[in-house]
């Protein structure tokens, strides 16, 4: 079997996804005003309108797909405009969708009220058109600020917990990852298990074919330990060719069979480089299981204990860690 794992870093596709148009939600029981008011919004760039008569249907449709810019009437029938935006900012769990409340309203405290329920800005009846078309491409503007600066910081989380190289967890991230769990064995009584993995002979790979090669060799591993694992396991480089898994809900013989049809697959696995012949690769595995009243530095440690076994024993082999270890046992 041929393998390669191309990775073109940890944040591909965050800041590079394609421009969408901007979705503007008009609700209005009135259906002569929304529709007059769409045709203002429709003159600027890039923007798709959709009114709706029915403040109950808008609400559920925008909190399923929340759009970027709610024009919202304020004397509504049923479900008023406060209301509206207080419901909609209650279900958009935290995400920042501009609200402009429109009102026929004089009296004072009506645009505390608004702002109060929610709404970013505020436009009093009979609007002008220019008016409209300016506060409307403010809060697009501001919308796209917010979503802007979102994809920065996913990207800026994903640097900070990822190791560029195999898209996997990071030493500190996977160390974070596994403290949890193993507090959580401690506190709930549950298993869990620690593999602490070794690719075999790495240094041979990249004297013998360079460190390109090596790092394809490190890619594919990590690609293919993801197959094997579930969303709730958490894979982690620590360093080099040292890789380590937490397995949460997990006692020592799931954690045996998972290492050993680890091992197997990536025997199997030849990687390809750009330049040069297929290159094999095996690995050593150790496995522990979370004493019950275990830090995640003892379990590190006894993991790490039975990968050394597994090397002194020839390697390209799984070995268990001395669980009597975990109850202070030597």
């Amino acid at each position: 079997m041929t393998a390669q794992a191309p990775f073109t870093g940890p944040t591909a596709g965050i800041l590079d996804a394609p421009l969408v148009p901007a979705k503007v939600v008009i609700v209005d029981d009135m259906l002569p005003n929304a529709l007059l008011a769409a045709a203002v919004v429709e003159r600027l760039d890039g923007v798709e309108v959709e009114v709706f008569e029915d403040a109950p249907e808008a609400l559920a449709r925008c909190r399923a797909a929340p759009p970027d810019l709610v024009l919202l009437d304020y004397v509504m029938p049923g479900l008023d405009g406060i209301a509206f935006a207080r419901a909609l900012r209650d279900g958009l769990d935290g995400e920042f969708v501009p609200i402009i409340m429109v009102t026929g309203e004089s009296r004072s405290g009506t645009l505390a009220e608004a702002m109060a329920a929610g709404a970013t800005d505020f436009l009093r009846k009979p609007w002008d058109e220019t008016e409209l078309e300016a506060r409307a491409r403010n809060m697009l503007s501001l919308r796209r600020s917010y979503l802007e600066l979102r994809q920065k910081t996913q990207a800026l989380h994903v640097l900070a917990t990822t190791d560029p190289l195999t898209g996997i967890l990071n030493r500190r991230a996977f160390s974070e990852a596994a403290t949890a769990e193993v507090d959580r064995v401690r506190r709930y009584g549950r298993p869990a298990s620690l593999l602490m993995m070794d690719i075999d002979f790495f240094k041979r790979i990249n004297d013998g074919w360079g460190h390109a090669a090596g790092d394809a060799v490190l890619r594919t591993f990590a690609d293919h330990c993801r197959k094997h694992l579930r969303d709730t396991d958490h894979l982690g480089r620590l360093g080099g060719e040292e890789f380590a898994v937490l397995l949460p809900e997990t006692d020592a013989a799931g954690a045996l069979v998972l290492a050993e049809r680890l091992r197997a697959d990536l025997a199997a696995v030849r990687v390809t480089p750009d330049d040069g012949p297929p290159i094999a690769m095996t690995v050593s595995i150790g496995v522990a299981e979370a004493g019950a009243a275990e830090t995640l530095d003892g379990v590190l440690r006894r993991a790490d204990a039975a990968l050394y076994a597994a090397k002194q024993a020839g390697r390209d082999r799984v070995l268990l860690a001395d669980a009597r270890a975990a109850d202070g046992v030597a």
